[in-house]
């Protein structure tokens, strides 16, 4: 039963225009929710979603994440009359701490270009890093989306958004060695289409590897926040940061306007250092 329902829910999100990425992220959260309980989703008490998500070894960006799934899922249920009750509604908002950058330096993503890595992994890594592409925009590049006589690149953006950006220098050299009228990331093992985002997640996770790069925090991600915390540094106005990243408010972008850490480095080096003392001076006070 619940394998019908959940592809009933998949073709209402489809029809409501979500990306393909949030429904298959939905999809396996709300299966995760199913597995843990041993229940169907009509049976599925505000009990079992709060211990679903009070669960251990989660992330407050994780539940809050889940939360929504789960209130989705529950609002169709209703809707579709397979549920007289939403116990969402009787759920706690989860407060998430205000994200913080996890960006990798600019040497770091040298040393992954330069570490072994397969000519499609760097034009991920370029696409990330050069255009602040999320993993699913760079696994869902096409060639038609290069325009280069508008020196411009379209990607549809987290919400469904399609953008239209600025082509990179360093992009607009790479996609002339790319597929111009086909996918730049086919799908293998006779699949149609694209990579999965997982596959660019990975082939990122191996380079860093490869690149003897160990901060478990660093992800194909980090590369967007490279993006946006380079932009900072080099004095570009927020509010062009904001449109570059294709966030729809300059708040969102606010996280980039932390200071880096090459700027502290500088900071703290700005104090003139001075001989370190050998001696107390106490004798000379004393006399």
């Amino acid at each position: 039963m619940d394998g019908d329902l959940l592809q009933q829910f998949a073709a209402v999100q489809r029809a409501q225009g979500l990306a393909a990425n949030t429904i298959r992220n939905r999809h396996s959260i709300i299966r995760g929710l199913i597995r843990a309980t041993g229940k169907q989703l009509p049976d599925i008490t505000v009990t079992d979603l709060r211990l679903r998500l009070g669960r251990d070894g989660i992330s407050a960006g994780t539940r809050r994440t889940e939360r929504a799934a789960f209130a989705a899922v529950f609002a169709h249920l209703v809707e579709e009359g397979l549920r007289d009750d939403d116990p969402t509604l009787r759920l706690a908002k989860v407060r998430a701490p205000r994200g913080t950058p996890r960006p990798f330096t600019r040497e770091q993503i040298d040393l992954m270009l330069r570490s072994g890595a397969y000519r499609r992994t760097r034009a991920m890594i370029l696409l990330g890093y050069f255009q602040g592409f999320r993993v699913a925009s760079i696994a869902a590049t096409h060639g038609a989306d290069v325009d280069f006589t508008s020196g411009t690149i379209r990607t549809v953006a987290k919400g469904s958004k399609a953008l239209v950006f600025p082509l990179h220098p360093v992009v607009r050299t790479l996609a002339a060695t790319m597929p111009a009228d086909g996918w730049w990331f086919p799908a293998r093992g006779g699949r149609e289409g694209h990579v999965r985002p997982g596959s660019v997640t990975d082939a990122v996770r191996d380079a860093k590897v490869r690149a003897g790069i160990t901060d478990p925090r660093l992800t194909a991600h980090s590369l967007r926040h490279s993006f946006g915390t380079d932009l900072v540094d080099a004095g570009v106005d927020i509010r062009v940061i904001a449109e570059l990243m294709g966030h729809e408010s300059v708040a969102t972008t606010q996280i980039y306007t932390q200071v880096s850490a090459d700027r502290r480095r500088e900071g703290i080096h700005a104090l003139e250092g001075v001989p370190l003392p050998q001696r107390s001076g106490r004798s000379q006070i004393a006399a």
